[in-house]
């Protein structure tokens, strides 16, 4: 079963270009160097693996706030990222629960509430600007009406920034996330065959359960510590590469 192990091992790097081509995807428009966003993807994936519950997601937003120089894309790219991501989620998980197991897991309905409030707060975030900010301009002129258009004001810069990470890339976005959850898919049933334990098509939900603490998964631990190592070195390698690089540009 050893030629299991280069399988996995490819399997993994495509979950993770996928993973990395949908976050570049949203920060395009900040021109970051490639080669700098490929180390920035490797060293914030790499925390966000040993730091358990996805709160590596925090040093992610610093190192990204940090590489363009604006906080509020280093949030709201994270934000909009793991939107994506949810969404590719839940569209694979919502028919295999309706078909294998014949209801919705607890998992899949705190995605899809949790999806569903944040589109209807988009989608409201405009007209609801638009209104309020000609009632206060038409009707108030108080000190409190004053610091509502300026809170209305933020409101709108964060929903104009959010457009802009995503303006022309909604589709590709989505393609990405749904091809690395696909990947990720086939990536967790080589490692299974590898380990011997059974994996079939509805314990996908049961492994992402036990991602969020909710449940348990014996292909989990195994899956994040290959994981670990795999990115621990791939980092390595991306450090090498970029401090040669600058190396060559001073003698240059």
């Amino acid at each position: 079963m050893w030629w299991l192990i280069p399988l996995f091992l490819a399997g993994f790097i495509l979950v993770h270009a996928a993973k990395m081509l949908r976050l570049y995807l949203v920060l395009m428009e900040h021109k970051i160097g490639f080669g700098r966003f490929v180390l920035l993807y490797l060293k914030t994936t790499l925390v966000n693996l040993i730091i358990p519950l996805k709160l590596g997601e925090l040093y992610r937003i610093f190192c990204i706030s940090r590489e363009t120089k604006h906080w509020q894309v280093g949030v709201l790219s994270i934000l909009v990222d793991r939107f994506f991501d949810t969404l590719a989620l839940c569209m694979i998980l919502l028919p295999l629960d309706i078909l294998i197991f014949g209801r919705l897991s607890f998992i899949t309905l705190s995605f899809m509430g949790i999806m569903a409030l944040i589109v209807i707060c988009y989608v409201s975030i405009l007209p609801t600007f638009q209104y309020l900010n000609r009632y206060i301009i038409r009707q108030k002129s108080s000190a409190r009406a004053m610091a509502a258009l300026k809170g209305l004001d933020v409101v709108k810069i964060w929903y104009d920034f959010t457009q802009n990470l995503i303006r022309g890339r909604f589709a590709l976005i989505l393609l990405f996330s749904f091809a690395g959850w696909l990947l990720e898919i086939g990536t967790i049933k080589l490692l299974a065959a590898y380990l011997t334990i059974p994996f079939g098509v509805g314990d996908f939900t049961g492994y992402i359960e036990a991602i969020f603490g909710i449940g348990s998964s014996e292909l989990l631990k195994p899956y994040t510590l290959y994981g670990i190592l795999f990115m621990f070195v791939f980092t390595l390698i991306g450090i090498a590469v970029m401090f040669i690089k600058s190396r060559s540009k001073k003698k240059a």
